[in-house]
């Protein structure tokens, strides 16, 4: 059996040998295409507990800004909303209570098309996380 000629190696390596090809040759144009570019996922407000209009319960939409002087944003709660203090994930309910105790930074995310809140996160004090 000659390792030259392709049709005289097992169909095994002939199927692997296919398979690289093709890989190679997708690896290729992806490669002649160029990056892609780059896009804005997500957007954060960095806020805080006083320029936000928490509602009573997690859905419709809110208000936050980043500052007194800057304009409002209205931004729409979503079933995949996301709620942290620090770091450790807490239901909407808890959030407002923290919230509610005493200004604290509050970061704002959502997703730039929809303006549909993605994440709220309180940065608050060790003893309330």
């Amino acid at each position: 059996m000659s390792d030259h000629n392709p049709a005289s190696r097992p169909p095994a390596t002939r199927a692997r040998a296919g398979w690289l090809a093709a890989a190679f040759a997708l690896a290729a144009t992806a490669a002649a295409a160029g990056p892609r570019p780059l896009g804005t996922i997500e957007e954060c407000l960095e806020s805080g507990t006083d320029l936000v209009q928490l509602p009573g319960v997690a859905g419709g939409s809110l208000s936050a800004r980043e500052c007194r002087g800057c304009s409002s944003a209205r931004l729409e709660f979503g079933r995949n909303t996301r709620y942290f203090i620090g770091k450790q994930q807490v239901p909407y309910a808890k959030l407002r209570e923290v919230a509610a105790q005493a200004e604290s930074r509050l970061y704002v995310c959502f997703q730039p098309g929809t303006r549909t809140l993605t994440r709220l996160r309180l940065v608050a004090a060790a003893s309330t996380q």
